[in-house]
């Protein structure tokens, strides 16, 4: 059957006609875009934005904790421990061997422990909160967070948010833009962690069979170095992941909520081997992956003695993995900065 010309040009007509809707619509929401991100780019600059900025900037600087160098059993140490070490807290040093003791952990990833040598370095007290958070992507014009929408996946990042002072579920990429954003802003060598210097600092520079927990103890107390049940579940409320930083008894380095309150992004790929491989002085991890390292303990997590050499991982771009039946979004992974320097900040 033959086209006619007029035929054609009818429907043309009508697929331009159809089509114009969705142009003027799109057209109106590119323009609608742009003032957006004009905005966004009027108040990055804006004094009080600024002033937020310097804010950010001196307390950052006043809340980081020295580390000074030297090396330690990284990994789950307990091998390692015989009597005498147990009875006597003795450090085994880099020639130590396995003797009489029992592992720590059932874990397999962590094995067998490595001897590694680090410089010295500065760490974040405190985890970045999303007040803090706010800060950065206001000053560099970028969406808000947790991001916008109506389904359930964000609803349930939204919700996470219960205030300012809260650890800030990020995904990996996000909090290593921070760091580096705090190293442009400060002039200092700030970076994600590696997990061999967040392990480092954890254990308070050492491999302790009496000290458990990364605290100032190396114990636990309900109600001083983390909340009580009812106390977690006042503070978290009916959505919260997270609750506020500092709230508990630190660290001997003076580093808060490293038992539970979240689960931190490091630097490193992860790889189940890697303690199998690599250089013992300031490792990085492999060089690449497809997951990155995670370390610390969620608030909602029973506690298990040493969960500063335990390690858990990620895929950095999944925003969306099943729990059940349930989207779970970056809620509980936080992240802390370090700065590679040897000399504290005076």
């Amino acid at each position: 059957m033959q086209t006619s010309v007029s035929s054609v040009v009818r429907a043309r007509d009508v697929t331009l006609f159809g089509l114009m809707p969705i142009l003027l619509v799109t057209m109106s929401l590119s323009g609608c875009e742009w003032w957006v991100q004009k905005q966004a780019q009027k108040l990055a600059q804006a004094p009080e934005t600024q002033a937020k900025v310097e804010a950010l900037k001196t307390k950052t600087l006043k809340q980081l904790s020295h580390v000074p160098g030297g090396g330690f059993w990284m990994g789950d140490f307990g091998v390692l421990m015989n009597q005498q070490a147990k009875d006597t807290d003795v450090r085994p040093g880099p020639d130590a061997k396995p003797g009489e003791g029992l592992q720590f952990t059932i874990d397999t990833d962590n094995k067998p422990p490595k001897w590694v040598d680090l410089d010295a370095f500065l760490i974040q007290q405190y985890k970045v909160t999303y007040g803090d958070f706010d800060v950065f992507l206001q000053a560099n014009a970028l969406p808000a967070h947790p991001p916008k929408g109506d389904d359930d996946f964000h609803r349930i990042w939204q919700q996470a948010r219960t205030g300012d002072d809260v650890p800030a579920g990020v995904a990996w990429q996000q909090a290593k833009n921070y760091c580096l954003w705090l190293g442009k802003l400060t002039g200092l060598p700030f970076d994600l962690p590696t997990e061999a210097q967040w392990e480092f600092a954890a254990s308070n520079r050492i491999n302790s069979y009496r000290q458990p927990f990364p605290t100032t103890t190396g114990q636990i107390v309900e109600g001083k170095t983390h909340p009580t049940f009812q106390q977690q579940k006042k503070l978290l409320g009916r959505r919260g992941a997270l609750y506020p930083v500092g709230r508990y008894a630190p660290s001997p380095l003076g580093l808060y909520d490293l038992v539970g309150n979240g689960l931190e992004w490091m630097n490193d790929w992860y790889a189940p081997d890697a303690y199998q491989h690599g250089t013992s002085k300031n490792p990085t991890g492999p060089a690449t992956g497809s997951e990155k390292v995670l370390r610390g303990k969620s608030a909602h997590e029973d506690f298990s003695p040493f969960p500063h050499v335990m390690r858990y991982h990620k895929d950095p771009g999944l925003y969306i993995s099943p729990v059940g039946d349930e989207p779970f979004p970056f809620t509980r992974e936080s992240f802390r900065c370090v700065v590679n320097r040897l000399d504290p900040i005076r």
